[in-house]
């Protein structure tokens, strides 16, 4: 094979693209093998075409399918998790996680971040009355601005990319911090010659300068090999959410 095809998150190439362009360019230097990047329009278009891919980076719960169809974990992201922040509409005053007992609280409800954290709330003997589900995180942020919802639950790199105008909508009272589910970087079947190699360019790309600037586009620390408990805790509470 003297060609991979990688596909990435449609999330995370939804803005400033030309930063994964970068790292193509960064692996090709590094790699015997070329890769070729293929850009997914919409999650739809990445589901409809991911059998087509030799390397994937991969949100969490797309990670658990590819693992599932014979993909194998190569590297994950340094201390990058996917977690969400809790917002609460500007008429409530001090708001805090206890408040988010017996009410109403919105969220995209089939997002892993969403069900991880719904799961940590249930362990923390807290109990929303209703979860309104919405289509999209900005219908989140959308609902509790609108008064629809007392409080929400948004993706935090969602968050961090709203403007100051939008984020003035909502008031962002914490963060979770489970660190358990992450995007991560597979290989497919076909192409696991290449595994190796992949995995030491990846875990030495921090240790050049070259490497370090690409990651600081990504806004990625380094990488780090996934363990199999932490691939297990992902898939006990997707599976139990």
């Amino acid at each position: 094979m003297n060609k991979l095809t990688l596909m990435i998150c449609p999330h995370d190439t939804a803005k400033k693209p030309d930063r994964w362009f970068r790292f193509i360019q960064y692996l090709n230097n590094q790699l015997d093998v070329n890769v070729h990047i293929e850009v997914s329009l919409d999650f739809e278009d990445f589901h409809q075409h991911l059998d087509q891919a030799d390397i994937v980076y991969a949100n969490p719960a797309d990670s658990i399918r590819l693992r599932e169809q014979g993909f194998s974990s190569v590297v994950r992201p340094l201390n990058l998790y996917d977690e969400v922040v809790y917002i609460a509409n500007q008429d409530i005053a001090n708001p805090t996680l206890d408040l988010l007992h017996g009410e109403t609280l919105a969220t995209v409800k089939s997002m892993l971040p969403s069900k991880v954290a719904l799961h940590s709330l249930k362990e923390k003997g807290i109990a929303p009355a209703q979860i309104l589900d919405k289509s999209s995180w900005l219908g989140v942020i959308n609902s509790v601005s609108k008064k629809e919802a007392p409080f929400g639950m948004v993706y935090k790199d969602t968050y961090q990319e709203l403007s100051s105008s939008t984020k003035a909508r909502i008031n962002a009272f914490a963060e979770s911090q489970e660190k358990v589910i992450f995007h991560s970087i597979h290989i497919s079947p076909n192409a696991i010659e290449h595994k190796s190699e992949l995995e030491r360019v990846l875990l030495e790309m921090n240790a050049t300068p070259a490497g370090k600037d690409v990651l600081q586009e990504l806004n990625i620390e380094g990488w780090c090999k996934t363990s199999s408990e932490e691939i297990s805790t992902a898939k006990e509470i997707m599976m139990a959410a």
